[in-house]
């Protein structure tokens, strides 16, 4: 269960997030996601995909939830890629990962849920730079957890710096 404290602090981010789309492009080279950063995290995922014999899609958007790179692999079903952008626009205009979403009591997810692209389901996984999230990453074609894993793990794998979102 996720904590009153952990909800609030989500809820608000989204709000606040929601208010100011679409943001205002960054300039600094190291507060946002390029093609070739977003090649290499879809690289990975399909990459640990393979390697458990799943067949999965992902999408890398940037803070305004607009797509960088979309990728979808042979035999992965075709919904999953619409299913990965709306988890990487989630994640990267929430500012949390969309397992923790899941996490909200139903009340709440109730309001997140109104507004279109908005899931909650695991895959989705923010992108945070300097404390603010840039982009978002978002697998779908696995088990929910699964993709959630694969998601984390080639953020770690291709942006080693970037600062890790809540979990």
């Amino acid at each position: 269960m996720i904590s009153p404290v952990c909800r609030n602090l989500i809820l608000a981010g989204f709000f606040a997030a929601v208010s100011v789309m679409p943001a205002a492009a960054q300039s600094e080279h190291d507060r946002q996601v390029r093609l070739a950063d977003a090649q290499k995290i879809a690289g990975k995922v399909v990459e640990l995909a393979a390697a458990k014999g799943n067949m999965v899609s992902v999408v890398i958007v940037n803070r305004e939830g607009r797509v960088i790179l979309s990728q979808r692999m042979d035999d992965a079903s075709f919904i999953s890629l619409k299913v990965a952008e709306s988890k990487a626009v989630t994640a990267a205009v929430v500012g949390a990962p969309t397992q923790l979403l899941g996490q909200l009591p139903d009340k709440e997810k109730l309001s997140l849920l109104a507004i279109s692209e908005i899931v909650t389901i695991a895959g989705g996984v923010p992108v945070v730079s300097g404390g603010k999230t840039i982009a978002g990453i978002g697998v779908s074609g696995a088990a929910a957890e699964d993709d959630h894993a694969m998601a984390e793990a080639a953020l770690k794998f291709a942006l080693p710096d970037k600062d890790r979102a809540p979990q």
